[in-house]
């Protein structure tokens, strides 16, 4: 045992830390470990199976039960337990239980959720008559199919009920003009979001009984829809106060409007004695928003007065003064038994709704079972079923004789990203690992990582457990692993000092205590002279107003203070596109600019970094940055294109990027017409396109030959006179023909195939600018075209 290098807690052998080294050998009840970021959780759960496998009494690999979030991480944790057992083989070659551990390791119990589902399918069938001759259906699949199921109910239903009934209020009120997109997007999304819990009917009835509300009235001092008014109005009070706070703080600068602080006082404390009233009950909220008022600002015409700080403080106020109006509309402009009756006329709506989506719900899954196939979440309550008893209910979940048989076989379930699971996964592990106390659960996750909500990932899942296990050690234990080993200290200050500020219950549902503090813990060597100096994070601030600006003012070099970039909100009233790609425009010249000068351009020096690996400082490299952006699709293109013009090399995983490639644009307008030539957008595109190579002349020339006729007739038409063009147009109508037969009589895969070896397009597409790229996205459109064909949809 020796000291740690920053004198925090002991280093054990293998250089873990105290907690790291709890978390590994920790045993006899259920764990878990609240891992920061960096702070080496997978490290940590890769040797906790090497040392239940490894250990005194030893473990088989095949006993032990881990989940992973992705397939990916699943193949990683298998590779990295098999090195470890190579090394440790190579230790004791004699060891009969490593060389077996070493073979059952492919098939061990390593997989995601989903895997681990499949598995319980397939082996306890038939305990609920379940087919194991399933497909699972990739999302593309799942989507045609739910909206084939959906259009077919919603006839049946327009046809049961009668106008001014509860289903038609509720159809007037999802629908547009358009149709009744709104109702068919809603009844899904219900849909999906009830399959995240273990009993999907009890939920939407719970969620259809929030709106029934007896004698169509709530007290003012119960019930869940008063909690509800009464948070949201706390959490605007709390905007108003600082807002209030932060005018104050400016009014009492040196240039600020020192007139205007007696009405910030006032009228600040005015607002939080309503805050405060709001932890009470409804009533004393009341009258005390009914004193909050804002009074007349006192005059403030001195030289001395900053003009920008006097504007701000008065913006400010001003803010605050709509958003106080607008409480006092909303919540307080009509009493609790109006506010009550409304709701009340909205439950047959929800009940309306709910029917709906449970007739879906059948509807679909008859459909799926006689396609034979099966979607994600169907794997999740196949298998719940079958670990589960018939006579089981959301009070009383009675295990099967298969969760017992799980339960006695598996010596430890280890769960990795437990922050993002859902309420069906979690109630499953729970079936087949041991009840507490006594616990046999390892789960590893970090609530401050939880980026899969719209996945329908219950964070709260885990805060439950870390406040159930703090308080009570008897069911489970709670570990802290909040030491960071990947980041610089200036780094860890930063993302602590930012959190702290914007983390609290309300955003984001934890607080962002001392206890979730990033620690220091890497041995990171002082910055060079040439390398990263000062406070280590900088913040570049772009305005996105035409307004505030005139021409030159967005400078870059305006902005020389950092090198850390992150991209901004897009500014009111500026929604266009042709806005954020200017901004996005600016961002991305910033960031060149910036990594010109780190990486040495315009004769300068680089900077240099530390590399773990060769345990040196050397010149920092393109390779070595990265730019994160809150929403790739949409800027990524614009900054790119910023970066090459300045000669930076730059690459993005774009998912919609090759669908929007001129190449892919061209075949699918081509497989358009094939299905119906009379679409004049892609027709026009493929006769511009090199398939067939006209000019916008020769497309205008056809045209006029006969201007009020479909496009596509006018060019049969054309096609039949003598000329060259004519036998261009011939030749080209021709073609489409023989590929319109293919398609009716061939598959589509051979049809792509077809278009791409007699238009000669692939090999074109070769010999342009970009044309491996340009050639791999043509055979991704082929890809995707034979995962189409294994689909139920040809």
């Amino acid at each position: 045992m020796s000291s740690n290098l920053h004198g925090e807690g002991k280093t054990y052998a293998g250089g873990w830390t105290d907690e790291q080294r709890q978390a590994i050998v920790g045993r006899g009840k259920n764990m878990l470990v609240s891992a920061g970021a960096g702070s080496g959780k997978t490290r940590v759960l890769v040797e906790r199976v090497l040392q239940r496998i490894t250990g005194s009494p030893p473990t088989g690999v095949d006993r032990l039960l881990v989940v992973t979030f992705t397939n990916a991480a699943a193949a990683e944790m298998k590779q990295r337990l098999g090195s470890s057992l190579e090394k440790a083989v190579q230790k004791e070659p004699h060891s009969a239980h490593l060389r077996r551990q070493l073979l059952l390791l492919d098939n061990a119990s390593i997989s995601t959720v989903h895997s681990f589902c499949m598995d319980v399918i397939k082996r306890y069938h038939y305990l609920r008559d379940l087919n194991p001759s399933f497909r699972v259906m990739d999302e593309n699949e799942a989507r045609l199919l739910r909206g084939d199921v959906l259009e077919d109910l919603l006839d049946q239903l327009y046809e049961q009920h009668r106008e001014g009934s509860p289903f038609y209020r509720l159809v007037d009120a999802c629908s547009s003009s358009r149709g009744d997109a709104g109702l068919q997007e809603l009844i899904q999304r219900v849909y999906t979001f009830s399959r995240s819990h273990p009993w999907t009917d009890d939920w939407l009835e719970r969620a259809a009984r929030f709106f029934n509300i007896e004698g169509n009235y709530f007290s003012a001092d119960a019930g869940e829809w008063v909690k509800v008014l009464l948070q949201d109005c706390r959490v605007r009070l709390e905007g108003i106060l600082e807002r209030l706070l932060e005018g104050l703080r400016l009014a009492r600068e040196p240039g600020g409007p020192r007139p205007y602080e007696q009405n910030l006082e006032e009228e600040a404390a005015r607002v939080e004695s309503a805050l405060k009233a709001s932890y009470l009950s409804w009533e004393q909220l009341h009258n005390s928003l009914g004193a909050v008022f804002f009074g007349r600002l006192k005059s403030c015409r001195n030289d001395a007065v900053d003009p920008v700080l006097k504007e701000q403080v008065a913006r400010f106020r001003e803010e605050c003064k709509k958003e106080l109006a607008a409480i006092k509309e909303e919540l307080f402009g009509r009493s609790l038994r109006e506010q009550s009756a409304e709701i009340g006329r909205l439950a047959p709506l929800t009940s309306a709704l709910v029917d709906a989506v449970k007739a879906f719900s059948a509807r679909y899954r008859s459909a799926k079972a006689e396609k034979g196939v099966v979607d994600f979440s169907d794997l999740e309550h196949h298998a719940l079923a079958l670990l589960t008893e018939e006579s089981s209910t959301p009070h009383n979940i009675i295990p099967s004789a298969a969760a017992l048989e799980y339960r006695h076989y598996f010596q430890e379930v280890l769960v990795d990203e437990y922050q993002d699971i859902n309420e069906v996964q979690d109630t499953i592990l729970g079936l087949v690992s041991r009840p507490e106390p006594g616990g046999n659960m390892f789960m590893v996750g970090d609530i401050r990582q939880s980026i899969y909500r719209f996945r329908l990932a219950e964070p709260e899942l885990f805060l439950q457990r870390r406040i159930h296990y703090s308080s009570c050690n008897t069911d489970g234990e709670c570990i802290s692993l909040a030491r960071n080993f990947r980041s610089r200290k200036e780094i860890l200050a930063a993302v602590n000092y930012i959190f702290s500020q914007i983390m609290d219950q309300n955003v984001g549902e934890i607080n962002y205590e001392s206890a979730d503090r990033l620690l220091y813990g890497a041995s990171y060597p002082p910055p060079s002279e040439k390398g990263p100096a000062g406070p280590g994070v900088d913040v570049f601030l772009i305005s996105g107003s035409r307004s505030d600006s005139g021409p030159g003012e967005h400078d870059e070099e305006d902005n020389d203070n950092g090198t850390v970039m992150a991209d901004g909100e897009t500014a009111e009233g500026e929604g266009t596109a042709a806005v954020e790609w200017e901004r996005a425009a600016l961002e991305g010249r910033l960031i060149g600019q910036q990594i010109k000068k780190m990486t040495g351009g315009e004769g300068g020096s680089p900077s240099l970094i530390y590399d773990r690996k060769e345990n040196r400082n050397r010149p920092l490299k393109f390779s070595d940055i990265v730019v994160l952006l809150r929403s790739a699709q949409n800027w990524a293109p614009s900054i790119l294109e910023q970066l090459r013009l300045v000669g930076i090399p730059a690459y993005a995983e774009l998912e919609r990027g090759y669908f929007e490639a001129t190449e892919v644009e061209v075949m699918l307008a081509l497989l358009k017409i094939i299905d119906n030539p009379y679409q004049d957008v892609p027709l026009a595109a493929v006769l511009r396109s090199p398939v067939v190579g006209l000019t916008a002349e020769d497309l205008a020339r056809i045209r006029v030959t006969a201007p009020g006729r479909h496009f596509y007739d006018t060019l049969v038409a054309y096609g039949s006179r003598c000329g060259p063009l004519p036998e261009t147009v011939r030749d080209f109508l021709d073609k489409v023909q023989r590929w319109q037969d293919t398609a009716r009589q061939g598959s589509l895969t051979e049809l792509v195939r077809q278009l791409y070896s007699e238009t000669g397009y692939y090999d074109l597409v070769g010999g342009m600018p970009a044309g491996q790229q340009r050639q791999a996205n043509l055979r991704a459109l082929y890809d995707r075209a034979r995962s189409y064909e294994l689909t139920s949809f040809r």
